[in-house]
């Protein structure tokens, strides 16, 4: 695009050096650059906005030798400033066209104000050059361009439009990329892809507003990568961080689409389930810690390495203060995990201490109030 509006200046600084320099320079050679320039603009817009440039931008390109040769015969050959004037209207139009037609087919049905802008300022440019041409075949001959009327008069104007307009427009946009950008950066964990730690802090105060509102419950699971320094210190910290993208591959593909999944530091993981309590909750740890238990990350030496995780699961009670009372016990309910054997899911409820009591594989027991799967 910079390419473009460099492209367009320099035609109309030739444009402006008629009494300057001679008739070939700035007539034959200007006419074809200024529309060049609007050609890579448009291929630049087109590249910002990934629509696959088709046969109108080709076709485009292809022809500025043959507008250029059509220029060179009717001011050379057979001299007419009128049929100059309809072949720089009709090869500027269609220069118009090509990329309202391109952002149309792309973006019909997008909302966006800035695409709706870029869309009618090329259509109205293009309508424009075509009324010219239309206008243009009902004149008189004109003896002089410079002479030639208001409407010639403003095409200056109308293409110097372009270039504003779509600089603005497309810096407009770029802002909004990068807004957007930054805001998924602030949102979430770079190497996992989950949300980070400040997301689910506000997930959190949110959902423990409506449950209080509605009456209603949620649960918290934290969850712990067993041993993982041991992973770092042997296998490197690459291989440790591909152990943990797989891990949270496996939190996040094992939960509903409006549960919240966060690294919350280091090894560690949290997932906030809405409208969930502990009994269901138990369920969704247990199935991930399988799935976490049977996954495995291939080293550079070819080995296997194999990882399992611990859980502590809680859930939202009335008389909770706020959703940190939920999650330290679910802390609490991680720590008792580690200290029984590690890879085995803790629920802790309100006023209960964590259990040192190991539990046979795949059972579940009712102990004090309290729940332990292993």
């Amino acid at each position: 695009m910079g390419l473009g509006y460099l492209t367009i200046g320099v035609g109309h600084f030739l444009l402006g050096m008629r009494d300057v320099l001679n008739d070939f320079t700035t007539i034959v050679v200007a006419n074809p650059i200024i529309c060049l320039g609007a050609i890579l603009i448009y291929k630049g817009l087109f590249d910002f906005l990934d629509i696959a440039p088709k046969l109108g931008y080709h076709l485009n390109l292809l022809l500025i030798p043959v507008f250029a040769g059509l220029l060179y015969y009717y001011k050379f050959q057979d001299p007419d400033i009128n049929v100059r004037i309809i072949l720089f209207s009709l090869f500027y139009s269609m220069t118009c066209f090509v990329p309202a037609f391109g952002i149309w087919k792309r973006y019909r049905n997008n909302s966006s104000v800035q695409i709706h802008i870029l869309f009618y300022m090329f259509f109205i440019m293009g309508i424009f050059y075509l009324f010219r041409t239309v206008w243009t075949s009902f004149e008189a001959q004109h003896l002089n361009f410079m002479d030639a009327g208001a409407i010639h008069s403003i095409t200056v104007i109308v293409s110097e439009l372009l270039v504003i307009m779509t600089s603005f427009i497309t810096i407009w946009m770029a802002s909004d990329k990068l807004q957007a950008k930054l805001s998924i950066m602030a949102r979430i964990d770079s190497l996992t892809q989950l949300y980070n730690r400040r997301t689910f802090e506000e997930s959190s105060d949110a959902e423990f507003s409506r449950a209080r509102r509605m009456k209603s419950t949620f649960s918290i699971i934290i969850c712990d990568l067993d041993l993982f320094k041991n992973i770092n210190d042997q296998y490197g910290h690459p291989m440790g961080d591909e152990v943990l993208k797989i891990f949270a591959d496996t939190l996040r593909d094992n939960v509903r689409k409006h549960d919240i999944v966060a690294r919350f530091g280091g090894e560690e993981f949290v997932i906030l389930l809405p409208e969930t309590d502990s009994k269901r909750s138990i369920v969704v740890a247990e199935n991930i810690r399988n799935k976490a238990y049977s996954s495995s990350v291939r080293s550079q030496d070819g080995s296997s390495i194999l990882f399992s995780a611990s859980f502590g699961v809680s859930h939202y009670e009335r008389d909770d203060n706020d959703w940190m009372t939920v999650l330290k016990r679910a802390d609490r309910a991680l720590y008792s995990a580690k200290q029984n054997g590690r890879n085995r899911v803790v629920v802790l409820e309100k006023g209960e201490e964590s259990s040192s009591e190991a539990v046979l594989p795949t059972s579940t027991t009712k102990h004090s109030s309290k729940l332990i799967v292993n």
